[in-house]
């Protein structure tokens, strides 16, 4: 089905829900995102280069005449109703409307709208495959009441009001990356974003007969959070014994050194695992800079052997791969249409990303899927993207 057709298919369901009127009905997609190169090095001051995807959340919004709130959503029954003055209250259980009222909370700060409204929400981006749904479902909500109060807040704002949501609201303490890679996607580029500044440029993505290949292994992510506090420690550690070297005693991260420093002090660090950690850090955050070079030149191989490269580091340097994950890795860099793959997000299960032959799409997923079955037993899930656009209103 076309964008046009799907548009038109939302816009006469919520007529069908909501009824007839005279206020104009906003259409909003909120694209899910992917982070293409730069794992784990965010928190040690490095550069993360995350990408919108055309798979998206989107809502159909309409101003009421009186306070009420009414919200349903295609993919789940019922209404869910509220006053003005109650929805921004925190619920006591988490469910997808906690987002949506944090969202609504802190928008508004307490200058409650006088005026309720109505929402319809439908999506077809894939749950649990680790492209933020959460960021997603919070920046289409928030541009949308934008929109349809005439707020003008700026996407930065509703990037960091997003953020706060989610932290508060659902109890995520995530980053920026999320909320800003939604916010300030462009189609066909990804950017090269900045966490600690809040800023970004962006490079081009000419696929041209390749597509992304989003791969979710579908094993729980049972480790990532303990592994996570585990090799923070040992980032700050390294860093610690790193600032001891006085050419070195004015970094504040581990992405402030340059390979060749890496090279001249490693040995420094005498714990093998720390200095391996490290490693991955200085050598991760360099890829991510060369993948800004070679996308600009227009080496999309350039780029997949960047990304082959990622994960090998991750692996051997930093650890957070496993079984899975690696399963898919070896099967998937040695068929002739994949021309780089990855393990993406936190590790130890979750997903993996691969650039791939459009008309190589059914032969890749079959072959990388029967192999992965056989080794671990469960299904893995294959969706083909593309790069898309940010947040926005439909016309």
């Amino acid at each position: 089905m076309s964008a046009y057709s799907k548009h038109n298919e939302l816009l006469n369901d919520f007529k069908n829900r909501f009824g007839e009127r005279s206020e104009p009905i906003h259409i909003i997609k909120s694209p899910a995102r992917i982070n293409l190169i730069g794992e784990h090095i965010d928190y040690n001051g490095g550069k993360v280069f995350p990408a919108a995807i055309d798979r998206y959340i989107s809502m159909a919004i309409r101003l009421r005449t009186d306070d009420a709130i009414h919200i349903q959503n295609q993919d789940m029954q019922g209404t869910w109703s509220f006053s003005v003055s109650e929805f921004h209250k925190k619920p006591a259980e988490l469910s997808w409307l906690s987002y949506l009222r944090g969202v609504f909370h802190y928008l508004f700060n307490g200058n409650w709208p006088k005026q309720g409204f109505e929402a319809l929400f439908t999506s077809n981006v894939p749950m649990g495959a680790g492209v933020s749904s959460s960021a997603a479902l919070e920046l289409c909500f928030a541009y949308g009441l934008s929109v349809l109060y005439g707020l003008k807040t700026s996407r930065l704002d509703l990037v960091k009001l997003s953020q706060q949501a989610e932290h508060d609201y659902a109890g995520v303490h995530c980053g920026i990356m999320d909320q800003y890679a939604v916010a300030f996607g462009k189609a066909e580029h990804a950017m090269l974003l900045d966490t600690a500044t809040c800023t970004h440029t962006y490079a081009p993505i000419k696929l041209g007969d390749y597509c992304i290949m989003l791969i979710n292994t579908n094993k729980p992510r049972s480790l990532a959070d303990s592994k996570y506090n585990e090799r923070l420690a040992e980032c700050r550690k390294a860093l610690e014994v790193l600032k001891t070297i006085p050419e070195l005693s004015t970094i504040n991260h581990l992405c402030d050194i340059t390979p060749a420093q890496f090279e001249q002090y490693k040995m420094k660090l005498e714990d093998v695992k720390l200095r391996k950690r490290v490693m991955h850090c200085v050598s991760e955050n360099q890829r991510v800079l060369d993948s800004v070079q070679v996308l600009h030149a227009g080496n999309l191989k350039g780029f997949g052997e960047l990304l082959l490269e990622s994960h090998i580091s991750l692996k051997e340097n930093y650890e957070v791969t496993g079984l899975h994950l690696d399963t898919i890795f070896e099967k998937a860099r040695v068929h002739p249409a994949c021309i780089g793959v990855r393990m993406t997000g936190a590790g130890f299960g979750g997903c993996a990303i691969a650039i791939v032959k459009i008309d190589a799409i059914e032969d890749f997923s079959k072959t990388v899927g029967h192999h992965y079955k056989e080794v671990t037993g469960l299904e893995a899930s294959f969706y083909p993207v593309n790069i898309g656009e940010g947040v926005h209103e439909l016309e």
